[in-house]
């Protein structure tokens, strides 16, 4: 594999604004023993290339820094001034030195990076990505706190990896499927960590998400296929046997098979009565194999009017919620711990209203798992032929299956309408 590292804030603490002489080249007389090698960050190189790979640092910063950095403490070879997240110039240089596209292919090649940046380069040049993200898991109860520190947000960049340690990303090279997303890959057993936290009752809620629903370009395992099928009128029962077989192999090898909590029950978002297909995620909880109680517990409001997709900010969200969905069972769920199943997250609404019904009801300890979560959209590179304006990149909701749309001004955009297939169909 050819990891390509970003440099600033991923192998060398250099991000606060005392280093900005050195990076943009206006110092030239630095000492290498004024760079903060972030901890790990040589040992880790040096694993990597042990085993086989080859390793190339990627920065904005000027030649005259990343070149003394990369020869010298990594001994790696380098590209300057990238002009991140455009693609131009990582593209040419891959081209040059693997012939990428046409003598590798996108699945060989590894992007490793701490920002946002970083990822859209990867998603543009439509290969894999890993976010190395070292935040805390000690925050409120609340998950979208802080922009900053908020896991949620980060994940929704759209990485295929999400990792917090060196020792974590090494594991991602030399197993990758095995760290893909469990909706991505059939092998993957990973789970997008959106959110860990202490409530209200002194228990935990977690938020974890099974897979991308990407918006613009991406990886090869980005899951808006399974996600639009999944809601589709035309899925098929072996399809959703499919799902339910991935998520319960996830519930029980990597949730339930830990003693850090035992869990009691297990639910899902409830379906409006509109829902197409109908009873869509009442179908998938009673179809998965795990063995917990199965109960629904949330019920739509029989005077529900609108739909929450009409709401397009958070707190929106949250009001409709809980105008119209309330939490109903018999059962005493003082100190139980319940899993709840969703297909989508987007802003989180959803998934804390849901939370908060249950920590009312006196639940201790929630699980919310999505299937999928959307994530942040990366701008395309590839011009209307018809009027010259930035197309984006749309998906078919039948199959997943995308095309290039220059979005007219009826869809919230600016184009004339013109679409056209993409030739790579990756996605």
């Amino acid at each position: 594999m050819n990891i390509l590292l970003d440099l600033d804030g991923t192998l060398v603490d250099t991000n606060a604004s005392r280093y900005d002489g050195i990076k943009y080249g206006r110092d030239r007389s630095f000492s290498l023993n004024d760079i903060p090698v972030i901890a790990g960050a040589r040992e880790f190189i040096e694993a990597v290339k042990s085993r086989g790979h080859s390793v190339t640092i990627v920065s904005d910063s000027h030649g005259a820094y990343v070149g003394a950095v990369s020869e010298i403490i990594f001994g790696t070879p380098w590209l300057a001034l990238a002009d991140k997240p455009n693609t131009a110039k990582l593209r040419a240089y891959l081209e040059s030195n693997f012939g990428f596209p046409s003598r590798s292919v996108a699945e060989e090649f590894l992007l490793v990076g701490d920002t946002r940046l970083d990822i859209q380069l990867a998603r543009g040049l439509a290969i894999p990505s890993a976010l190395l993200f070292r935040g805390t898991d000690d925050v409120p109860h609340d998950p979208y706190y802080n922009e900053e520190a908020s896991w949620a947000r980060r994940c929704m960049e759209g990485a295929t990896y999400n990792c917090r340690s060196f020792d974590e990303l090494l594991g991602v090279i030399e197993t990758p499927a095995k760290h893909r997303l469990v909706l991505e890959d059939r092998m993957g057993t990973a789970a997008a960590r959106m959110f860990n936290g202490r409530n209200l009752n002194d228990g935990h809620t977690l938020i974890r998400g099974l897979g991308r629903q990407q918006q613009g370009p991406c990886d090869a395992y980005g899951a808006i296929g399974r996600y639009y099928k999944f809601g589709s009128e035309d899925r098929t029962e072996a399809f959703l046997a499919g799902v339910a077989r991935d998520v319960s192999r996830y519930l029980h090898d990597e949730v339930m098979a830990h003693d850090f909590i035992r869990w009691d029950m297990i639910t899902c978002v409830a379906d409006k009565a509109t829902t197409k297909p109908p009873r869509k995620m009442a179908k998938l909880l009673h179809a998965l194999e795990v063995a917990l109680p199965k109960e629904e517990l949330f019920v739509w409001s029989p005077d529900v009017t609108g739909s929450i997709r009409q709401e397009k900010k958070r707190a929106g969200r949250m009001g409709f919620i809980k105008r119209f969905v309330r939490l109903e069972s018999d059962l005493d769920l003082e100190g139980k711990n319940v899993i709840v199943v969703d297909d989508q997250y987007t802003t989180g609404a959803t998934a804390m209203s849901h939370v908060d019904m249950l920590l009312e009801a006196g639940v201790r300890n929630v699980l919310f798992v999505a299937l999928f979560y959307l994530t942040e959209e990366v701008p395309v590179e590839k011009m209307c032929p018809r009027c010259g304006k930035p197309t984006r990149i749309k998906y078919q909701k039948r199959d997943g299956k995308p095309f290039y749309s220059c979005v007219p001004p009826a869809y919230n955009g600016t184009g004339c309408g013109w679409m056209g297939n993409m030739t790579n169909g990756r996605n």
